[in-house]
């Protein structure tokens, strides 16, 4: 009876001990799950990169998508600036096109018109009375040159003509006294121009006075009038103040009709 009381138990080990046995993986099975599992964090981790990658290229994406927008629309307004420049520019073009057939018309009219100026001009000059001959002569001649002269503009042409009146114009609001030939002789004399009114002249000492007769268009001799034209000259220059003066001046005429 005690023996078999000490066998049952042994048996039972033997029993448990193969169950231990068939619980416990082997070797292999353990390292085939292990490069599982790392093979796998691997995986999650190269997936991640490439989720974080395409994240980034998402994002850069959309912000080059909202630079190109914004540079299209600032593409845009430039291209609108442009168009109105071009619109004004284009106007612009039609205007001075205007302008220059309106410039064109405009000298063929007023170019014939100077030229009867400095014509008209110069026979008022040869019809006066001939007081700075050689200015005068010299001032007219050359404004005719002026007037052929291409690279001169038409206004300048027209501004010297009417400096050229104004001047002839002076002349009749001033007294002047200067030293010139009298006529085509060789003597010098001294003048005294009374705006258009008189021409006198005198010579150095005194001894000959005369005035310009300009209906005979000649130098008439006039002793009594010595005193009168000293006088003149020296208010002239300013030498004495200024006072009545006797002049030959011709009694006006009626216009003939």
């Amino acid at each position: 009876m005690n023996h078999r009381t000490l066998a049952a138990p042994a048996a039972a080990l033997v029993v448990f001990g193969l169950g231990v046995t068939a619980a416990v993986a082997s070797p292999a099975t353990v390292n085939t799950a292990v490069k599982a599992q790392v093979q796998a964090e691997r995986n999650a981790r190269s997936s991640q990169r490439q989720i974080d990658q395409l994240d980034d290229q998402t994002k850069d994406a959309i912000a080059e998508y909202r630079a190109t927008i914004a540079e299209s629309e600032s593409l845009k307004r430039y291209i609108e600036q442009l168009s109105g420049q071009v619109q004004s520019q284009d106007e612009e073009i039609v205007s001075l096109q205007q302008q220059l057939e309106e410039i064109e018309n405009t000298n063929r009219e007023v170019l014939p018109m100077m030229d009867r100026m400095v014509s008209t001009l110069d026979k008022f000059i040869d019809a006066d009375v001939p007081f700075l001959p050689e200015e005068r002569a010299n001032r007219q001649g050359d404004l005719e040159t002026l007037m052929l002269r291409a690279d001169v503009t038409t206004a300048e042409k027209y501004r010297r003509i009417l400096e050229s009146y104004q001047t002839e114009m002076e002349y009749g609001r001033n007294i002047e006294a200067y030293t010139g030939l009298l006529g085509d002789t060789d003597r010098e004399v001294e003048f005294l121009r009374v705006g258009r009114v008189a021409l006198m002249y005198q010579t150095r000492d005194g001894g000959e006075t005369g005035y310009w007769d300009n209906d005979a268009r000649q130098w008439v001799q006039a002793p009594d009038m010595e005193r009168s034209v000293a006088e003149g000259l020296r208010i002239a220059r300013k030498q004495a103040p200024p006072n009545l003066l006797i002049l030959p001046i011709h009694a006006p005429q009626e216009a003939q009709q």
